[in-house]
Parts: structure tokens; C-alpha cells; sequence
């Protein structure tokens, strides 16, 4: 009678908003109601799409087709191919619902895709009328193929499986994003080719990881250009399947990569790191190198910041090469000779300023950031008292069903709940607005990883609030987790809490997909606590490496996110995220490639912004941040398309460090000049590429070195900043 007496208290609810729960077994006392709080708005998109049970799933296709937006519960739908048209909607659950094949329509537009693992792997464009402004996101196990396909403006979002669009016969690609791609294993794990009777142009990758393919990674071939953002790659070509180099890109136009990096030591067969024919190239933090990389004879090769020299292809060379600090020499060297003067010869000076220039195109646009829902409101710590504990209630629902998955309501809790590390475990709310975890004290974490390594867990729609530790996981004489890797946590708010997320001394967090995670009125959001000391081997290793942040927030805390690594973090991501209000945003060490793309950066007052060894800032703004000593405190900076609004001094000097710092297409207001520390070792170097730089008009020019301290003017024209990295054409 109980159980039914539940059910009639929540089915209007239930039925109104087709939300599913678990009322097999229901808490002690029914859970409190957040009132007058939404979701997030894409969490409401959600949650107000049709409920398909799986028993129905052989009428997927007729529930699209009727009710135009779906979502999955957990388990396998596969055995019918669907077929998405216009404005269609289809969500899995957060544990990725297994799905079959999927063809989105030639002439569709604003198809939503998420949430799923392919059984049997392909996802088509179909050819035909162009198919624009979709959003596929978070699909697994996927092989992603358009032949012949028209594709305009569409976002492929943490897409795990090879990737393969072939225009070469007809059709086109145009400004479309791909957003953290990884592949494992496969060949050809990326293949762009495009046509010169409908080029393909304008699309950005940001974040590839091309992992120990057997043969090839890539084919790119026929575009009229093309910009990648972050790429790593390690162990291509594995068991010798292959003959190319791993990033392999012909008869193309123009062409752009930042922060490139990875290694190659023990595939069977050693091909380059790259092998491009493009009539020009522009590199920056080019550190994956081999003996074998290629530049054709045409290309016009621009460079800033790199290691390792490269063969001309065949045929005469009629492409300069311009270089900027190769393999730490502190030159701009031009077709070989260092630049210690201004260049007057106005055939050098006029193709200079044409490859710096470039054609100005469409920024990304800025994010809209939703105000966070607040379900307990200001008064949460004093009304928790005297609330009965729902710790049993959750901790029974991990324990029988795998993942707990809570009615709306406040759920408070005196202990922590234990979620094993294997994927088949965790939590899911019905929205960051609707459903709250609350600690009775501050004294415990709410959730701990207990066991378990090398796969993931489910956390989704749910507020956590108070308690000491929002995820604690840990690794104590030998008791505790490994490695998380490839979780997809999402719509979680972290609030009041000393650390939101806590590694301490695991193995690693790896390839994980973290969307919408914010954090509120933490001392740390976000909290790297490395094994110490590290000696180099696997066994004392302790990481995060090739995780992304997406449109997460980080609001008032005194440090959004500390992660001082001892083995270094690797091409980890920050995608149009916002940081507002604390001491500091990032406070980082033992960094490789690090990417902040379309943030916000505003109201912090510490002795700086960022602490980093090395940081690549794009198309980011600082504003309203009063940083003592200087707003980034970095041995190596890479900053595009940006503006830095604040009178702060721009760099701190690095004790007994020699610092070096590359500022493109941006403006600055504060004084990038480093000052140089008395009676300490200490030099600064840096480049300065058509960027305004207030404090320092005699830097503000379209081409400056600093070497060791020493500016040489070399294109001497004013400045016409603008990003040209993430942008659209």
C-alpha cells in the first residue's frame, strides 16, 4: 500500500514530464521538492523528449517520426536502422543506449543526435540537398561516414570512432566543428577529401587524438583549407599496415595546426609525423617530430615555436619558409638567414604580410552561460538540520540496480556513497534544478570511487552540495581506484564544497568527456593530487591526460582547478568555458599542450590568473581581473585571437626559468615586456604577430622577435588583429 501511495503522490509528475523512476524502492520519507527552480536548458530539451520504453524499441523509428524528439532508458535498441530528418531529436541514456545504424537525410537540419554506442557502427549523411546545423554528441564505437554528402555548419561533439567524409567525387564539407575526435586501433581513423568544383573549407578540428592506429591515421587530401586545434598521436602505423606519415594532407590550400605533439617509438614500421602538399602551412607549437617529415616544394611554411627540421618534396622549391624560434634558437629566420633588422625588400615584406594577414572570417560566436540553478537557495546549511538521512535509500539503489537513478527531490545524506569503478555504476538525477545530494556535514565526501580501473562511471543531472568532497577518488596503500577513463559525466553542479572533484593519487583520469560540470563556492573545483614522488615508470605514474571541459563553470572559487602533475598532463581541454570571481583559474605544473578555446576569464584577484609551465590560450578574453603581480605566470605562453582587457602586467617573470611567450592576432592592454628579476638567472624571448599591444607601441607591429631580452622589429606596419584560428568562413 506504501509503494502505491508513492506512486500516486509523483504520478502526475511522472506522467506530465515523461520522466522515469525508480519506484521499485522508495527512500524512507518522501524526498523534499526544489520549488521555483528549472534545469539547465538543454536539460530541459531533454527530459521533455519522449520516454520510448525498450520494450518498444522496434517502434523507434514511429515515435521520431510522431513525436519528433525521443530518449532512450539504458540497455541495447539495436536491430532497427533509423532514418533522422529535420529537427529530430534523439537522446540515450547517460550510460550510452546501444543503438544501430543511423542515416540523417539529405536536405535535414538541426538534427540532434547523443548519448550513444553504435552496435553496428555507422552513422550517414546521406547525399543529396545539404544537411545543416546538426549536433551529434557523444557517440561511441562509430564509424561517422559522408560520401558525396553536401554538410554545412554541423558540430560533431567527443566522437569516439573513425571519421570519414569523402567529397572527392562530388559533394562538400563547410565549416562544420569536430570536437575532441579519438580513435584507437582502426586505420584511417581520419579521412578528409574534398573537390576543386565544390570546395570544401572552413573546418575546424579541435582536439584529435589518433591512437596506435595498425596502418594509417590520416588521409586529408583536396581541401581549400583547413585548421586543426590540438592534435596528438601516438604509436601510428602499429603493426606496419601503413606507408604514409601520420598526418598526411595533399593538394590542399591553407592549411593551420597548433599544438602538435605525441611519439612514435615503438611502432613496426617508422613513417613521419607528417607529410603535407598545401600552398601554405602555418604551425605553432610544433613539438612531434620524426627524420622523415615532409613539406612540399610550393608551400609557404610559417612556424612559430617548434622542434625538428623537414625535407622539401620533390621539384623546384618555390615556397619560403619563415620560422620563428625552430628548435630554440630565439631567431625569426627567413629562407634561412636570421631577421636582425627591419625587411625592406617590399617582394619579401608584401608575402610576409599576406601570410600573417590571411583572410578575415567569422569568429566562433561568444557563449551564452545560463545562471546556474541554486535549488536549495542562500538558508541550504541551517534548513539541513534535523533532516532524515537518505543514505541507506541511495547506497541500496547502487548496490541492487547499478546506477541509482533519483526522483526530483532534496536527499540528504550523513555518509558517503560508495560507486564502483566499473562501469555499470553511478548516479543520475532528473536535472541540476530538480534532484540535490546534500551533505548533513562537511566532513565526508558525498561520493567515492571505492574500486576498480580502467573504465568509467555514471554521474548526470543532479546537484551536489555541501559535505567536504563532492568525488573523492583515491588510492591509499594500494587500497582504492586506478585509472577513470572514457567517462562522460554531465550535468553536474558542484556547490560548497572544499574540493568538487578530488583525485588523489590514482593512476590517472584519461580520455574523458566532462560536459557542463560547474563548480560553486568550492575552495577547489577541481583538485589533481599526484603520487609523489614520481619516478618516472608506469607504476608511479599519476595523471590527467586528454580530458575535456566543455561549457563547464567555475564560480567563486577561490582555485577553479589545481592540477600540478609530477608525469606531465597531456593535451587536456577547456572549451567555452567560464571562470568568474576567485583567486585563481588554472593553477597547473608539468603541462604538455593545454588548451583554453572561447573561455571567459573575469573578477579574479590573486597574484595571477594562471599559473602554468605552458598554456595555449584561443579566442579567450580577461577582463576584470586584478592580478597582483601579472595575469598569466607561465615559462611558455601561445595565445590567438584573444583580448586581454586588464592593466595588469600581462607575464611574471619565472624564477631561474628562461620564459617564452608567442602572441598572435590578439590585443593586450597590460605591459607584455617581462621585466627581468635583480640578481637572478633569468632571460625572456618572444614573438609578436599582428597583434596591438597598448603599453608597448613599439611592439605593436605586424612581425616582432625578442631574443633574450633584445625586440627586432621586422615587418614594420601596423597591426589589424583577428582571430584566425577558430573561425568560420
Amino acid at each position: 500500500m506504501k509503494k502505491l501511495l508513492i506512486f500516486l503522490f509523483f504520478s502526475t509528475a511522472v506522467f506530465s514530464q515523461n520522466y522515469q523512476y525508480a519506484i521499485e524502492q522508495v527512500p524512507a520519507t518522501v524526498p523534499e521538492q526544489p520549488t521555483g527552480v528549472n534545469n539547465q536548458l538543454e536539460e530541459i530539451e531533454y527530459f521533455k523528449a519522449y520516454l520510448l520504453p525498450i520494450a518498444q524499441k522496434a517502434t523507434l523509428q514511429a515515435a521520431l517520426d510522431k513525436y519528433g524528439s525521443v530518449r532512450l532508458e539504458r540497455g541495447d535498441y539495436s536491430g532497427v536502422n533509423l532514418i533522422m530528418k529535420s529537427n529530430q531529436r534523439l537522446y540515450g541514456h547517460p550510460t550510452l543506449t546501444k543503438i544501430s545504424n543511423v542515416t540523417i537525410a539529405a536536405g535535414s537540419t538541426n538534427v540532434h543526435i547523443e548519448q550513444l554506442s553504435f552496435v553496428d557502427r555507422t552513422l550517414s549523411f546521406e547525399a543529396g540537398a545539404p544537411i545543416t546545423n546538426c549536433v551529434l554528441k557523444t557517440l561511441r564505437y562509430v564509424y561517422v561516414s559522408a560520401i558525396g554528402a553536401k554538410l554545412e555548419n554541423n558540430e560533431l561533439i567527443n566522437i569516439g570512432g573513425q571519421i570519414k567524409f569523402d567529397c572527392s567525387a562530388a559533394g562538400y564539407f563547410r565549416n562544420n566543428k569536430i570536437i575532441k575526435h579519438q580513435a584507437q586501433s582502426i586505420s584511417n581513423q581520419l579521412v578528409m577529401k574534398g573537390n576543386s568544383t565544390t570546395p570544401s573549407y572552413g573546418n575546424v578540428n579541435l582536439h584529435s587524438n589518433y591512437l596506435t592506429p595498425a596502418g594509417d591515421a590520416t588521409d586529408i587530401d583536396g581541401l581549400q583549407s583547413a585548421i586543426f586545434v590540438g592534435v596528438d598521436s601516438e604509436g601510428w602505423n602499429l603493426n606496419g599496415q601503413g606507408t604514409k606519415a601520420m598526418f598526411t594532407a595533399k593538394n590542399m590550400g591553407n592549411l593551420k595546426i597548433t599544438d602538435f605533439g605525441g611519439g612514435n617509438a615503438y611502432s613496426a614500421v617508422q613513417t613521419g609525423s607528417y607529410d603535407i602538399d598545401a600552398q601554405n602551412v602555418f604551425f605553432l607549437n610544433k613539438y612531434l617530430k620524426t627524420s622523415n617529415d615532409i613539406i612540399s616544394a610550393r608551400t609557404n611554411m610559417f612556424l612559430v615555436d617548434g622542434e625538428g627540421t623537414y625535407k622539401r618534396g620533390s621539384g623546384t622549391v618555390t615556397g619560403f619558409d619563415l620560422l620563428g624560434n625552430l628548435d630554440k634558437t630565439n631567431a625569426v629566420k627567413y629562407n634561412g638567414a636570421e631577421q636582425t633588422s627591419t625587411i625592406t625588400n617590399s617582394a619579401v615584406t608584401t608575402a610576409i604580410t599576406n601570410t600573417i594577414l590571411g583572410t578575415k572570417y567569422t569568429p566562433w560566436a561568444r557563449p551564452v552561460w545560463e545562471i546556474l540553478p541554486d535549488p536549495l537557495g542562500p538558508n541550504w546549511k541551517t534548513e539541513r538540520t534535523g533532516k532524515t538521512d537518505q543514505t541507506a535509500y541511495i547506497q541500496n539503489l547502487i548496490d541492487t540496480k547499478g546506477i541509482a537513478e533519483l526522483p526530483e527531490g532534496k536527499f540528504y545524506i550523513g555518509s558517503t556513497l560508495k560507486v564502483h569503478l566499473d562501469g555499470n555504476h553511478g548516479i543520475i538525477g532528473q536535472g541540476t534544478g530538480k534532484t540535490v545530494i546534500v551533505g548533513l556535514t562537511d566532513d565526508f565526501p558525498l561520493i567515492t570511487l571505492d574500486t576498480g580501473t580502467d573504465t568509467n562511471f555514471v554521474l548526470a543531472n543532479l546537484t551536489l552540495q555541501g559535505g567536504s568532497v563532492g568525488i573523492y577518488a583515491g588510492k591509499k596503500n594500494n587500497v582504492g581506484i586506478g585509472q577513470i577513463a572514457y567517462a562522460n559525466l554531465k550535468f553536474v553542479v558542484f556547490r560548497d564544497q572544499t574540493y568538487g572533484i578530488h583525485l588523489y593519487q590514482i593512476m590517472g583520469l584519461d580520455n574523458n568527456y566532462l560536459e557542463y560540470l560547474s563548480f560553486v563556492n568550492c575552495s577547489k573545483g577541481f583538485f589533481q593530487e599526484p603520487l609523489l614522488p614520481y619516478a618516472g615508470d608506469y607504476n608511479t605514474s599519476s595523471y590527467v591526460d586528454k580530458t575535456m571541459f566543455y561549457r563547464s563553470q567555475f564560480i567563486n572559487c577561490e582555485t577553479a582547478m589545481s592540477m600540478k602533475a609530477t608525469r606531465p598532463d597531456n593535451l587536456n581541454a577547456w572549451l567555452e568555458c567560464k571562470f568568474d570571481k576567485g583567486k585563481t583559474a588554472l593553477d597547473m605544473g608539468a603541462q604538455n599542450y593545454p588548451i583554453i578555446a572561447n573561455c571567459d576569464f573575469s573578477n579574479y584577484t590573486g597574484s595571477s590568473v594562471i599559473n602554468s609551465n605552458s598554456i595555449s590560450i584561443y579566442s579567450s578574453n580577461f577582463y576584470n581581473n586584478t592580478s597582483s603581480t601579472a595575469t598569466l605566470n607561465a615559462m611558455i605562453t601561445y595565445i590567438e585571437g584573444c583580448k586581454f582587457s586588464d592593466s595588469s602586467k600581462m607575464f611574471a617573470p619565472v624564477m631561474y626559468n628562461s620564459t617564452f611567450h608567442y602572441i598572435l592576432n590578439s590585443s593586450i592592454t597590460g605591459d607584455v615586456v617581462v621585466a627581468k628579476p635583480s640578481n637572478l638567472y633569468y632571460d625572456s624571448s618572444a614573438i609578436y604577430v599582428n597583434s596591438t599591444l597598448s603599453a608597448n607601441p613599439a611592439l605593436s607591429k605586424l612581425l616582432v622577435n625578442v631574443k633574450v631580452g633584445v625586440p627586432t622589429v621586422i615587418i614594420n606596419s601596423t597591426p589589424n588583429p583577428y582571430p584566425q584560428l577558430l573561425v568560420t568562413q
